[in-house]
């Protein structure tokens, strides 16, 4: 009688076992479409058929949510920030659960890799991303990662951008012999040193400073070799050209040509006005090139 106890007792239990629901794996289908969705990502092949219509994407955030299609915006506005990006192939862990209220969500540990197209600065960012499932469709995910690093990255990027721009249309007026410009960009009291001495105070007296040049050399050009941005900072190489075909410094014309190579640093204030240009450059090779005497000191 008990050995009959005993085998019933086994057969219940091997029954309930084959009945009972799987509640963690690391192989099923939803894995495998999560797979996909992380392929088509790294190619670039953006599909919204995964996700179910009323799926909402969460990126390190509870409240704002996405849609599929703002999913993929979102993609592909990060997109243009890189010349190369995806989740690397190495440390790759996916697994499947079942939540006691039947839900269903795959986890993934993932390490993304990307390059700034800016500056080539490379950064790899642990992931952590989490989709619910229903009816074999994703209708909810979840990312997480520290953003922190490549966000202040790419803020820098923006900001020196913003101040290179500036800078062109203020090399535009010097060529089309317009301070208009310049003014537009800068404070009241913009100052300018040359070789290390101020000698401008204000946008007037570069106002000055610009009609001084212009007038003495009326094709007189501005051409920018090099430059590069830090912050607030633009660093510029740069080249004059012109014929002295008007009074310079007291001088009359001389129908010469010159040639000058300088090298100057713009810096802008936290409203993205200029509040001072440092000149660099060789005044004694510009007076020789006109022949004409340098101003006494």
């Amino acid at each position: 009688m008990k050995k009959v106890i005993l085998y019933t007792l086994l057969l219940v239990f091997i029954v309930g076992c084959q009945n009972s629901e799987t509640r963690y794996t690391q192989q099923s289908p939803e894995i495998e479409t999560v797979k996909t969705l992380i392929s088509n990502y790294n190619n670039k092949a953006y599909d919204t058929s995964i996700y179910a219509d009323t799926s909402k994407t969460y990126y390190n955030t509870k409240k704002e949510a996405m849609s599929p299609s703002e999913t993929i915006a979102y993609h592909k506005a990060n997109d243009a920030n890189y010349s190369s990006r995806g989740f690397l192939d190495e440390d790759q862990e996916y697994e499947m659960v079942k939540t006691d209220d039947g839900q269903t969500w795959v986890n993934c540990w993932l390490d993304w890799q990307g390059t700034l197209a800016a500056t080539g600065k490379e950064f790899l960012v642990p992931i952590h991303l989490t989709y619910q499932f229903k009816d074999g469709k994703i209708v909810r995910e979840v990312g997480m990662w520290d953003p922190s690093e490549i966000v202040l990255a790419l803020q820098e990027i923006n900001g020196a951008g913003s101040t290179m721009q500036a800078v062109n249309k203020v090399v535009e007026g010097w060529n089309a012999h317009d301070i208009s410009n310049l003014k537009s960009l800068s404070v009241e009291n913009l100052e300018r040193s040359s070789n290390g001495n101020l000698e401008i105070n204000n946008i007037g007296e570069y106002e000055g400073f610009m009609n001084t040049f212009v007038t003495a050399f009326p094709d007189f050009n501005v051409a920018v070799n090099s430059t590069a941005a830090r912050g607030n900072k633009v660093y510029i190489n740069w080249t004059v050209t012109g014929t002295h075909n008007g009074d310079f410094m007291g001088n009359p014309p001389t129908g010469k040509k010159m040639k000058s190579h300088g090298f100057s640093v713009w810096t802008m204030n936290e409203d993205g006005l200029f509040i001072r240009e440092d000149a660099y450059y060789d005044n004694l090779t510009l007076y020789n090139q006109l022949g004409i005497a340098p101003p006494k000191q």
